[in-house]
């Protein structure tokens, strides 16, 4: 694995690549969601990589992680741009030939845009974003990324896809609601749904982060 900063706009993203000893052509990226950051990703990039042998990228989107940003300053552009520029450095990468995509939340809604701008082979979404409740747990953050969120532009992309879509749904989320899911359903043209039984939203036991790898694992394993 080696860290590294890839350009986006007049910043720099912190990312981690994880090459694989025997590259099987294909490459992973993860998207993490708001207010989250490429940690977790990194460590599910690595099992990727020791089991298929996909190469890896994980970054931190701007005002995340090791990004510089202010959260309530970026836009759903700036962000676009962040994951354009983290699938651009990924496809730079030695003996990648198709890129799968693997994101989370309001990763998956930007996940969507990717797909109006670069080929995806194939797509795993958990947990998707795109209609936010704002009530609940931090309401101010809540509004604030459904300010973010373009509907249209995310279920469009979705429509004219036509790799396969899993659509992994949270038994228990407390963000996401079931209106999301079923939309995200309802777009995909080779969509497939699972529920990952007894997880939260932000997967916080070790049981559902388990049971993520083992989707994640499964799903790319056609990559």
């Amino acid at each position: 694995m080696s860290g590294m900063r890839i350009p986006s706009g007049d910043t720099t993203l912190a990312a981690d690549l994880v090459t694989p000893a025997t590259p099987s052509g294909a490459g992973l990226l993860f998207v993490h969601g708001y207010h989250s950051s490429r940690r977790k990703q990194t460590l599910r990039a690595a099992e990727v990589s020791e089991r298929l042998g996909h190469t890896g990228l994980a970054a931190d989107l701007s005002g995340h992680g090791d990004s510089p940003g202010d959260l309530r300053e970026c836009t759903r552009q700036d962000y676009l741009r962040d994951v354009v520029a983290a699938y651009d450095a990924l496809a730079a990468a030695d003996d990648v030939d198709r890129i799968g995509v693997c994101a989370a939340s309001y990763g998956a809604y930007l996940s969507c845009l990717l797909l109006g701008e670069r080929p995806v082979a194939r797509l795993l979404i958990r947990a998707p974003a795109l209609y936010i409740d704002a009530d609940g747990e931090d309401p101010e953050s809540r509004r604030h990324l459904r300010k973010l969120i373009d509907t249209n532009a995310a279920l469009a992309n979705l429509a004219a896809f036509d790799g396969d879509t899993l659509v992994l749904e949270s038994e228990h989320d407390e963000v996401i609601s079931q209106a999301s899911i079923e939309a995200y359903l309802r777009a995909a043209r080779h969509g497939t749904h699972r529920v990952l039984a007894g997880a939260n939203h932000a997967l916080t036991d070790e049981s559902s982060n388990a049971a993520f790898l083992t989707e994640i694992i499964d799903w790319f394993a056609g990559l």
